[in-house]
């Protein structure tokens, strides 16, 4: 099953995403940025789904270092207030895939994550095929 990271700092709020996504997902948690870029440098995550508001780091910020370092994984803010257009701002400065407004639905959660896990998956398809098409154009 592909590998999704959750990040939140409420234990509540990991749980209820971890249960509506374990059926289809090998599901990682961290309560925050650090341990979750701890997870990214031993684990191969194809998807992240990150809250806005933590202490310490926000969901943006850490999603940029994510962007930097580890490029190929998709990207999911959830944000539990109206976004002004500075969050709009950020989000794209994220390279942010997709957010998600709180309260979010089980099945809404699992719908997005699952299309992010089909995006990545399409991306490498896409790179295998360049590469591929590259050898063969060589004299």
């Amino acid at each position: 099953a592909p590998a999704i990271l959750l990040v939140d700092d409420e234990p509540h709020s990991l749980a209820a995403m971890k249960l509506a996504l374990e059926d289809d997902f090998d599901v990682l948690t961290a309560q925050g940025a650090e341990a979750a870029i701890a997870i990214l440098e031993e684990e191969w995550v194809q998807v992240i789904i990150c809250e806005q508001r933590m202490p310490g780091r926000t969901g943006v910020d850490f999603l940029t270092e994510v962007r930097e370092r580890w490029p190929e994984t998709v990207r999911i803010i959830i944000t539990g207030y109206t976004d002004s257009a500075s969050m709009m701002a950020a989000i794209n400065d994220a390279g942010i895939h997709q957010f998600l407004t709180k309260p979010w639905h089980p099945e809404q959660l699992l719908s997005s994550a699952r299309n992010a896990a089909r995006m990545f998956t399409l991306a490498r398809e896409n790179e295998r095929l360049s590469l591929e098409m590259r050898l063969l154009e060589r004299p």
